[in-house]
């Protein structure tokens, strides 16, 4: 196979660039975005583990699932961040309404499993 020619290029500014610095410089951006989806997506599984954990205590203590104070302080702290950080509030309090609805389904799954021992013994306890 023979070499790719090199492309020269003109940026808005003039600069010419050859395209395969342009093609190194992309992958090492794109590098940098893979990685930080590996600890995004590591940092939501993590989310969601301490969510089920938050669940089966609820579960122990017959809390409701739904705590709307609590989603208002999430989503009220993601619109700090956004102003904070030239974000958009709206697109960031998206994000968290969807982080939230996967919370509630996966603390439902819990709170709605079969009793375990423990509860079905203080459940019966009180009748």
């Amino acid at each position: 196979m023979e070499p790719k020619a090199a492309i020269v290029l003109q940026n808005r500014g003039g600069q010419r660039h050859v395209s395969q610095d342009i093609d190194n410089r992309l992958r090492s951006l794109r590098d940098e975005l893979d990685e930080i989806d590996r600890r995004l997506l590591e940092s939501i599984r993590d989310r969601i583990d301490v969510c089920a954990r938050v669940a089966h205590v609820k579960r122990a203590f017959d809390i409701p699932m739904m705590q709307p104070a609590r989603v208002g302080v999430v989503q009220e702290r993601a619109r700090v961040f956004a102003r904070a950080h030239d974000l958009s509030e709206e697109f960031l309090v998206s994000v968290y309404s969807t982080l939230i609805a996967e919370a509630c389904r996966v603390e439902d799954a819990i709170i709605e499993s079969e009793p375990a021992v423990s509860r079905t013994a203080s459940n019966t306890q009180r009748r």
